[in-house]
């Protein structure tokens, strides 16, 4: 049954009906376990119900799914594909290199804190066996989706190097994405967790932003962040928060 799966996702002709329809029930059932995932709860989330809700037999549902692990990393590619899609915006903000630097690891993080029940998986996701059971498409989709996160953030410290705006070496800017995506990651762990101390809570974006901003400043930028960088950057953000809420609504309907 992977392989029926991986052979209708992977088919690059989606404009024949057959494919489309296929595309369409895989869509539909995103929402569904969606849906149901937020109604259950991560860990109490019953696959086998998945198929009844969504009026199909359990066969149709395993050519789309293998199991509960397959889906909910497909929850959560959606989620971080939506992500992506804003990352343009501010992209095109009017922000300095530095700023928008910092701004793209700041929406990163708090876009997760919109779906945080996402996190749970997350989580899991390390434990051993768990990804072991994901089919390598889905492993395929959700890592496309991060390495197009990930290589958006380095292009802002790329275009700042050609513009003569960053002089920092390889290493340098190395290090420091490396320590920026370490505390952007950490934050997700800790926001809406009511077990972690609320001094170590990042649910404030002034929070995190100071935190990524003390990052920030180890790199030699010709103009770095300034004392208006805070409030700027924040609008960026809580902007593109604004309009990914949207789209996820807008995604729920259709």
């Amino acid at each position: 049954m992977e392989q029926e799966a991986k052979s209708g996702l992977n088919s690059s002709h989606w404009a024949s009906p057959v494919h489309a329809r296929f595309r369409q029930r895989d869509q539909a059932l995103l929402r569904l376990g969606e849906s149901l995932v937020k109604e259950q709860g991560i860990v109490s989330f019953r696959f086998s119900e998945l198929a009844p809700r969504a009026g199909c037999s359990a066969g149709t549902l395993y050519k789309h799914f293998n199991c509960k692990e397959d889906l909910l990393v497909a929850i959560f590619a959606k989620h971080v594909e939506l992500l992506t899609e804003r990352q343009p915006e501010l992209m095109n903000a009017e922000l300095n290199h530095a700023e928008r630097w910092l701004a793209m690891h700041l929406y990163g993080a708090m876009a997760v804190a919109h779906t945080s029940w996402s996190l749970g998986f997350n989580a899991l996701a390390g434990a051993e066996g768990i990804v072991d059971k994901v089919s390598d498409y889905r492993l395929q989709e959700m890592q496309m989706f991060v390495d197009q996160a990930c290589s958006t953030a380095k292009r802002v410290v790329e275009a700042a190097r050609i513009e003569g705006q960053l002089v920092s070496d390889d290493h340098e800017i190395e290090v420091a994405h490396a320590t920026m995506v370490a505390c952007q990651r950490g934050a997700t762990t800790m926001i809406n967790n009511p077990m972690i101390a609320q001094n170590l809570n990042f649910d404030q974006i002034h929070k995190l932003y100071d935190s990524l901003a003390l990052i920030t400043g180890t790199l030699n930028w010709r103009v770095g962040l300034l004392p208006e960088s805070r409030d700027r950057v924040i609008k960026a953000v809580e902007e593109q928060l604004i309009a990914l809420d949207q789209e996820h609504d807008l995604t729920a309907v259709f």
